[in-house]
């Protein structure tokens, strides 16, 4: 990922998307808050990969998820292999994707954030016996509804910086 050219703009929207998935709600809010989190970093990767598939790699989605299970303090290459997924997906799909209207990339990121929240799971109940819970679904239920404006946010700040 080169800096010239808007690539700073890309560093910048992960590493804000980073900053919010660790931010947690204050504790005199309920507990059930936390799960209505999007998934932050999953919405800005498909929006780079989608709209320019030759800046953000498999390997740079592997690394930033790396960076993602410290802060996280998941096992290391969980997150790392989730972003290089949806990646691959999204590589594999964008000119498709950029054709579909927003009602149905909204469903198509609520598909990939349920099945990596799911993977994710999954993961750790086997490494730490977690357990399994229907709150697996409000991640993804959240980010297809916060899709849309982050859409737009990403799209404004791409057209004024001009990255190509």
């Amino acid at each position: 990922m080169n800096p010239s050219h808007g690539g700073w703009l890309i560093l910048l929207t992960i590493a804000l998307a980073m900053v919010l998935a660790i931010f947690h709600v204050p504790e005199s809010w309920p507990q059930w808050l936390g799960w209505l989190r999007p998934a932050w970093l999953a919405m800005v990767v498909f929006y780079w990969v989608m709209e320019l598939p030759h800046r953000l790699g498999l390997i740079s989605a592997w690394v930033i998820g790396l960076l993602l299970d410290v802060l996280y303090a998941d096992p290391l290459g969980l997150n790392g292999f989730l972003l290089a997924a949806i990646t691959y997906v999204v590589w594999r799909f964008y000119e498709r994707l950029r054709m579909y209207s927003i009602v149905q990339q909204c469903i198509v990121v609520f598909l990939l954030v349920l099945v990596t929240e799911s993977l994710r799971i999954v993961v750790q109940d086997v490494a730490w016996s977690r357990g399994w819970s229907w709150g697996v679904i409000l991640p993804a239920l959240m980010s297809m509804l916060t899709w849309p404006f982050v859409y737009l946010v990403l799209q404004r700040a791409r057209l004024q910086v001009r990255v190509e």
